[in-house]
């Protein structure tokens, strides 16, 4: 089972991750409270683990 190496990840996907943390980081800023940023931030973190889970997928 081999995994793909973070360098070689698709560009596309590499997009994707900035996007996800662009708009995590200003949802937090913008969040009316601090608890709902870190919900927020926390809800930014499981997409990004699912996007690098499926980057990740094993090849076969």
């Amino acid at each position: 089972m081999e995994k793909r190496s973070p360098a070689a990840a698709d560009p596309a996907k590499t997009a994707d991750l900035h996007r996800i943390v662009q708009r995590a980081i200003r949802s937090a800023a913008t969040a009316p409270t601090p608890d709902g940023a870190i919900d927020l931030l926390g809800e930014a973190l499981l997409e990004l683990e699912r996007l690098v889970a499926q980057t990740n997928a094993p090849m076969h």
